[in-house]
């Protein structure tokens, strides 16, 4: 029998798409997604072309990220805003696990480490990872028992704008990852085309009233729509 990573959270697993359990390749993107942006969403179409076909997107809404202190909005509003986001877009889904969770560990922050377990119990054929920035590789060894699940983590760079080598060189700076660590890093590496989007910078401007209304950079229509029409973003809400 396999030994699987403990799971701290009080969890209800959710199964995934019988699409998902038949995909060669699935990675996990996780985030709060407040707003989901271009960056985001754009991602089903780019990821074939890397890593081949069969490839299936798996967005995973965070409950509250560990490593960020304010509270995202309501979780009703960030699915919705997903789904409109992605409308346009195949080959993914939205699995629920950690605002499921949520519920029953109110005061827990959605630790990627159990994710990362559940996802390994349900011993899926193909290959399984997950998907981070080049600033989420940098804190790695800052997240709950990384040790467990860094090696299957793919890091995104910006094509033209993120450099392989500049990052390489932050994280061994840390003196936290040892040679044959470092070589593993630069094989994760995806160049995907680059978006200029931020939800930070998204939500700057949602909270100035006369941008409201304007069209913002790397936000699509509908979900600037949708924020207009619930009133969301007025102050700050991560």
């Amino acid at each position: 029998m396999p030994i699987y990573p403990p799971i701290e959270r009080a969890s209800d697993p959710i199964d995934l798409s019988i699409i998902a359990q038949s995909a060669s390749v699935r990675i996990f993107f996780g985030g709060t997604f407040s707003p989901p942006h271009l960056g985001h969403t754009r991602l089903p179409e780019y990821l074939p072309g890397i890593l081949g076909h069969g490839v299936h997107t798996i967005y995973v809404p965070a409950s509250r990220s560990p490593l960020k202190s304010s509270q995202p909005i309501a979780k009703h509003h960030r699915l919705n805003m997903l789904k409109l986001a992605l409308q346009n877009q195949q080959g993914w889904e939205i699995w629920e696990q950690e605002l499921q969770d949520a519920s029953m560990n109110p005061n827990q922050p959605s630790y990627w480490a159990d994710t990362w377990a559940i996802v390994q119990r349900m011993e899926l054929p193909g290959i399984n990872k997950f998907l981070i920035g080049a600033d989420q590789a940098l804190s790695m060894h800052r997240w709950r028992r990384y040790l467990e699940f860094w090696k299957d983590a793919f890091v995104m760079l910006r094509e033209g704008f993120d450099s392989a080598d500049v990052l390489i060189n932050a994280l061994m700076k840390h003196n936290v990852w040892s040679n044959r660590d470092i070589e593993h890093w630069r094989g994760q590496i995806l160049v995907l085309p680059m978006i200029r989007a931020s939800s930070t910078d998204i939500r700057t401007a949602l909270h100035d009233h006369a941008q409201r209304t304007n069209p913002i950079d790397g936000l699509a229509p509908q979900v600037q729509a949708y924020i207009l029409e619930h009133n969301l973003y007025k102050q700050e809400q991560g």
